[in-house]
């Protein structure tokens, strides 16, 4: 079996086995052509591909979220990490841009936030910088996103 197959394979047996959140998986090539299936591409890698796994929606559910939700980030950021799982407590997808690498995402990230400060949480046209609960869960909110805890009432 081919490592690309063997990757998929794993990937969809995760993404089955995982518990209700979602998560974007980014196909990685490196510098000598290897390809990974991965939550974020490591250092050196390019992202070529991204797909979205989402949990299932229980049934006569419905979200009037219709603001995209941007998370910028670079890695080993404990900041980053704190949004990434308040929002994965939340079940909020979010597409996330690591801009360590990137002078495009850098200058995207400058023109949407104001600066360079990681994490950037872009929701519809509004940025939160930092990890400020306070202000993610108003923004959240008004962008009509559940802002309760998984299992939460």
């Amino acid at each position: 079996m081919t490592s690309t197959k063997l990757s998929v394979l794993i990937l969809a047996l995760a993404v089955y086995c995982s518990p209700a959140v979602a998560v974007n998986i980014y196909q990685c090539k490196d510098a000598q052509g290897n390809i990974s299936f991965q939550d974020r591409c490591p250092p050196g890698s390019t992202p070529v591909g991204e797909k979205q796994y989402s949990a299932n929606v229980p049934a006569g559910s419905t979200s009037k979220a219709t603001a995209p939700l941007t998370l910028y980030v670079v890695p080993n950021c404990d900041s980053c990490k704190q949004v990434e799982d308040f929002l994965a407590a939340r079940g909020i997808s979010v597409n996330e841009k690591n801009v360590n690498d990137s002078i495009d995402l850098q200058n995207e990230l400058k023109k949407a936030a104001g600066g360079l400060k990681v994490p950037a949480l872009m929701v519809g046209g509004k940025a939160i910088v930092g990890y400020n609960r306070s202000a993610m869960l108003d923004a959240l909110s008004k962008a009509g996103y559940n802002t309760k805890v998984s299992g939460e009432k």
